[in-house]
């Protein structure tokens, strides 16, 4: 028997069925598919520590709608090309991202690919003034690219709204700290409200409180959506409660924008 033979034959036996399930499962565990009120969100993860991630959203009819890289998914830190689509297929925008800023040129079009929009950007600031359009290519001012969303009358009331919906909560300690992470619509309704990962290694009196402030958040009011290129855009959300003596003694949110 040939050398060459034997070396084919080991390989053969090396790869065995076990190790191929086992490497299926942990491909299986590097993809995650999440379905919300409109969209379908599928996340692919690059590597063992779920931190490089490619992000796709498709509406129910399956129509991809955007394409997002992350460097650290985890920490919501968007590092590479961005792109979206209308349901028709048109590209709406692209653009790239270092280390969670926009980068480089971005162009927006109108749903039958007419251009709309171009800016050059350097982390996160327009280096040029931008070119505008209207449909039929004549040039217009431009409006802000991003429109934060917003709270109906801001900060403050939404401090004042937490005091009143969260005022019977009992807090396991006298100050206590809890970030919860969701998503916003573009209708500005507030779904898939969540502890963020790490109260998983939090005490159990701290994971308790994550859960009764979930509960008592699920129907917050609807508030102004994220606008981005004069179009309503889904966007992730960030809500951190400080509480201290069993009250909401100060609050605040954010949002992934551009």
């Amino acid at each position: 028997m040939s050398s060459f033979y034997l070396i084919c034959l080991a390989g053969v036996l090396l790869v065995s069925p076990g190790d191929e399930t086992k490497k299926s499962r942990r491909l299986k565990k590097r993809f995650e598919r999440q379905e919300y009120l409109n969209s379908v969100q599928e996340i692919t993860y690059h590597d063992r520590w779920k931190k490089m991630a490619t992000v796709q959203t498709f509406d129910k009819a399956n129509r991809r709608l955007s394409e997002e890289h992350y460097r650290d998914y985890q920490q919501r830190i968007r590092h590479g090309r961005t792109r979206a689509w209308f349901p028709n297929g048109q590209l709406h925008w692209t653009c790239d991202f270092k280390d969670n800023h926009i980068n480089g040129a971005f162009f927006s079009y109108y749903e039958d690919g007419t251009l709309k929009r171009r800016e050059l950007y350097r982390l996160g600031q327009v280096r040029k003034g931008g070119e505008c359009f209207t449909p039929d290519g004549n040039p217009t001012p431009c409006q802000p690219l991003v429109q934060q969303a917003e709270f109906e009358g801001g900060p403050k009331k939404f401090v004042q709204f937490l005091r009143g919906r969260l005022q019977q909560l009992q807090s396991p300690e006298p100050s206590v700290f809890i970030t919860l992470e969701g998503s916003l619509s573009e209708h500005g309704i507030l779904y898939n409200l969540r502890p963020m990962a790490y109260i998983k290694n939090r005490p159990e009196p701290e994971q308790k409180l994550a859960r009764q402030l979930i509960e008592s958040l699920r129907d917050m009011p609807p508030r102004r959506p994220l606008v981005i290129d004069d179009k309503a855009t889904r966007s992730d959300l960030l809500i951190s409660i400080h509480l201290n003596g069993g009250r909401v003694y100060s609050a605040n949110y954010g949002y992934s924008t551009m």
